[in-house]
């Protein structure tokens, strides 16, 4: 059987194509946001938490750490398909703070494009789920 004719969790042929895409969107998703995580953790923490402050969000330290717990954690999280609905939300929230509060002025070309792509892609595993190709069995992950 090919993945066109195969039943996934949707009961119809469809299913695995879905499945395998969902899991495609995890895991490139899961490569960016973990590389910038890392990256945050690895000494560019104070650089974003100057970002932020410049920006006027509050608690600009405590944010650059949540942030970066957000990306690497949820990175990690993304990969094994747990909790994928949970962490697509809260990468889609950071990343529209992200586009209104930094790089909205710089336009679309050149702007807010990447950060627009990565909304879009948490936002549609918010929807989506993981889907059967995840570890996750719970409401926050399929």
């Amino acid at each position: 059987m090919t993945a066109r004719t195969q039943t996934g969790a949707t009961g119809n042929g469809r299913g695995a194509g879905i499945d395998l895409a969902l899991l495609l969107l995890r895991l490139i998703l899961a490569a960016a946001f973990g590389t910038h995580g890392y990256l945050k953790w690895a000494g560019g923490l104070g650089r974003l938490a100057g970002l932020m402050m410049t920006v006027h969000l509050p608690f600009p330290d405590l944010l650059a750490r949540v942030s970066a717990t957000l990306e690497l954690g949820g990175a990690v999280l993304l990969l094994l398909g747990l909790w994928t609905r949970l962490v697509g939300a809260l990468l889609a929230v950071e990343m529209a703070v992200a586009i209104v509060k930094v790089v909205w002025p710089q336009g679309f070309i050149g702007g807010f494009e990447l950060e627009l792509t990565f909304l879009t892609v948490a936002l549609a595993l918010a929807v989506a789920g993981g889907g059967t190709l995840a570890i996750g069995r719970d409401r926050l992950s399929r």
